[in-house]
């Protein structure tokens, strides 16, 4: 039966459990009266908030006291009901979060008001239950104490030999209220940030409401004036048509785009957006902060994904802008020859020339009317500022959105679009694809002229993504290498025979090791397979773990959490896995431990650079350690040209020679062939260089054109020394560098870095590590060699 809640009294301390049991029941109370989501949030802020910071009142008073004065006291709020408050406690911070991610989305339109509600009521009733529970808890105790004090024992001796809890949870305690502090706070920012997303949306779509309307009040104007021609009687009347012609025209030529009032109002809002931590899940008593920096994704994504649509609206209307003013004025012109004219017989003509305008007119209105479904689509779908609640990456930009960007610079698109737009309308991000005609003297400017002519070009983008990206393409476009591949199915088929085996990848950039290793653990394991990253969430048999760059622990979490399954366990790009906290070599030498003793049980596939496995070879018997090495760094032939025979083929263009002859099968074979031989046969840098040695032309035609560019050397010793930390090690930063360089680091090497950058030598990455530019990865390395620098 259920005790009886007590009334306040004087002989209630005001710091002791009884009083608790009676805020506990306030709270209850105030529960149940809510109504409304909004009222449950700022209730469990402040109230239930409020208990929580009474309860480490009554036991910290308590733990100061004398262990025997009041040992019931010390049973209950230290030992009896600590862990259940605790649990309590998660349990109200993780709705509280809940209910404030449904609020935000309500706010953006992703939930309408029923599901709001709906959430509301079960979230009421699960913290209403878990209150009855925690009562029960508390009865459930006292009945303890009850049965201790009728066999004349005191409490005190089922505690008496254990160490006091209290200092721990008191800590714990802390921590979740700091949580729901840290989720209030950042709800509120949220707000501003939701704001900040609806004024982007609205701005865009009363741009693209004034383009619209534009175009429509062109084809107003033209039916008008086509009705007046129809009704023209006399010839006295053409004056009067030709100056409502005149006024049409004087109005086109004070409108604009106003693209730098829409990039200035962008940025405005943009400046303050900043990197935030978000608290945007829990996972069994954790809460997940996800860490965004909230300027440069929103940024990213109007740069990729909104912009491209709206020039293309501007570029849309700004030609028929253009096509309607010089028809009007052609009309003007023609009308001030027939004024004087008798007949109005001639008039028949330009009434027919109106419809053609008209027509033409209406086919670009469909067209900005398709463009703007595309914008509100996007805008409705994609620009969410509750996509940070999602496992997914936060305003996701699609690899086709983003072709360009090996070639952007340090500047932001946004920031300088207004510059690039009234110049040209090709270049929508730093993408290169004019070259000098000017005859450089200096190898530095032959260079950068080389990267021109290779950096991806806009016209291109859709060509060029079938040679350049492999998730685009599919499996249909996978070329079998079958020798590696007969003799990896060899390695695989003694593993299922209970050997150990362990398979060591290598080639250089660009080679298919990535393709090659997926593509198998795709065909042989499906979902039994585990490819494990740097600083990721990683998921076997239902169980998942975070990764750092720490080699050994993850690991030995694969290790743990593998019970019913052979899996294949795949590591792409060793490089990658280094920080400060450790280093590369011991990562490898806990991989070599863990492929010595688990490739029993666990097919591994690691994948490096052909140099960075030399490299490691000669500190550590790395390589000995695999039972099957394979190297990637050529492809047969016929392999190669088949790739990208099958490429060109999905695009249904034409190739042609530069006078637009058509190139024979045999003649493409030649051109590949050549690029093979020049590229040493790696898979990838053929298919780079095709793209870059194609340009596509009118009419669905592609034009192979030789290029007399070559990437000259024009390094300094230090740059050399940084190229080659870059290459071996995949990245790197100034701090990287001055750690890896010691004292040696001076001013030369400050200089080197901003040279290489400045001369797209080395891109920055999103994390604001340094790149080499893929354009030119396999010049860099023959120049690394042939300089001495890499052996």
């Amino acid at each position: 039966m259920e005790r009886k809640v007590l009334e306040p009294s004087k002989s209630t301390s005001e710091y002791s459990s009884e009083k608790f049991e009676l805020e506990l029941h306030k709270w209850n109370e105030v529960l149940d009266s809510i109504t409304d989501s909004e009222k449950l949030i700022s209730a469990i802020l402040l109230d239930f908030s409020e208990l929580a910071n009474f309860y480490i009142s009554i036991s910290n008073k308590e733990y100061q006291n004398d262990f025997s004065e009041n040992s019931q006291e010390r049973y209950l709020l230290h030992y009896a009901l600590a862990k259940p408050f605790k649990d309590l406690m998660l349990l109200h911070r993780d709705v509280l979060l809940q209910l404030q991610i449904a609020s935000h989305k309500h706010k953006e339109n992703v939930v309408s008001n029923e599901p709001l509600i709906t959430h509301y009521q079960a979230s009421k009733d699960v913290l209403l239950k878990s209150l009855r529970e925690f009562r029960l808890s508390i009865e459930q105790e006292h009945r303890t104490i009850s049965r201790f004090q009728k066999s004349g024992k005191n409490i005190s001796k089922k505690i008496k030999h254990h160490q006091n809890p209290w200092e721990v949870y008191k800590e714990q305690f802390q921590n979740i209220l700091e949580q729901i502090q840290l989720i209030d706070t950042t709800g509120l920012i949220f707000l501003k940030v939701l704001e900040i997303f609806c004024s982007i949306k609205t701005f865009t779509k009363s741009t693209y409401d004034r383009s619209l309307e534009e175009a429509i009040i062109s084809e107003e104007t033209i039916e008008k004036i086509g009705v007046s021609l129809e009704e023209i009687k006399e010839n006295e009347e053409i004056p009067g048509i030709i100056s409502e012609i005149g006024l049409a025209i004087n109005k086109i030529e004070s409108s604009g785009r106003k693209l730098e009032g829409f990039t200035d109002l962008v940025e405005e809002n943009l400046k303050s957006l900043a990197t935030l931590n978000f608290p945007i899940a829990t996972n069994q008593g954790l809460l997940l902060i996800k860490k965004i920096d909230l300027n440069r994704s929103v940024k990213k994504w109007l740069d990729y994904e909104l912009l491209p649509k709206l020039i293309e609206l501007w570029d849309n209307q700004n030609n028929l802008s253009s096509y309607y003013k010089h028809s009007l004025i052609n009309l003007k012109s023609s009308l001030k020859l027939l004024k004087n004219n008798k007949s109005l017989t001639p008039l028949n003509s330009q009434i027919e020339t109106l419809k053609g305008i008209s027509k033409t007119i209406s086919l670009s209105i469909k067209k900005q009317h398709q463009i703007i479904s595309e914008i509100e689509y996007k805008l409705e779908h994609q620009l969410l500022a509750t996509k940070i609640y999602g496992s997914e990456e936060f305003l996701d930009v699609s690899f086709q959105s983003s072709i360009n960007q090996y070639t952007s610079g340090s500047s932001s698109l946004l920031t300088d679009l207004f510059h690039k737009f009234k110049t040209t309308y090709e270049k929508l991000t730093s993408s290169y694809q004019k070259t000098n005609s000017s005859h450089p003297d200096n190898l530095m400017e032959k260079a950068i002229n080389c990267i021109n002519f290779r950096m991806v070009k806009e016209e291109n983008a859709q060509y060029d993504t079938l040679f350049l990206n492999k998730n685009f393409i599919g499996d249909l476009f996978l070329v079998p290498r079958i020798e590696e591949e007969n003799k990896l199915e060899t390695s695989f088929n003694d593993w299922k025979q209970g050997f150990n085996k362990s398979v060591l990848i290598s080639g250089n950039n660009l080679s298919g090791k990535s393709t090659f290793m997926e593509d198998f653990a795709k065909k042989h394991f499906g979902k039994d397979s585990i490819l494990l990253e740097t600083d990721s969430t990683i998921t076997i048999e239902g169980r998942k773990f975070k990764t750092t760059k720490n080699l050994k622990e993850a690991l030995q979490e694969v290790n743990k959490n593998i019970y019913t399954t052979k899996p294949v366990l795949i590591i792409d790009d060793l490089e990658y896995w280094r920080s400060d906290d450790s280093s590369f070599l011991d990562n490898v030498r806990a991989l070599v431990n863990f492929v010595l003793s688990e490739s029993d049980r666990i097919f591994v596939m690691v994948s490096l650079s052909k140099d960075m496995q030399k490299h490691l070879d000669q500190r550590i018997p790395f390589s000995h350690a695999f039972t099957t090495q394979l190297d990637l760094n050529k492809t047969n032939s016929k392999e190669i040209f088949k790739a990208v025979l099958i490429r060109h083929g999905a695009s249904h263009k034409k190739l042609v020679h530069k006078n637009h002859t058509e190139l024979s099968p045999k003649q493409m074979e030649n051109n590949v062939q050549e690029l093979s031989n020049r590229l040493k046969y790696n898979i990838g840098e053929v298919l780079q260089a095709w793209a870059y040695s194609t340009k596509v032309a009118d009419n669905n035609l592609v034009v192979f054109e030789e290029t007399a560019y070559k990437f000259e050397d024009f390094f300094t010793s230090e740059e050399l020394i940084i190229l080659k930390y870059v290459y071996l090690y995949k990245y790197v930063n100034e701090v990287l560098l001055k750690s890896f360089l010691g004292k040696g680091y001076n001013l030369k090497f400050d200089s080197g870095i901003k040279r290489l950058i400045n001369t797209k030598v080395l891109l920055r990455n999103s994390s604001g590590n340094l790149i080499l530019n893929r354009v030119i990865t396999s010049d860099i390395l023959e120049i690394l060699k042939y300089r001495g620098t890499l052996k």
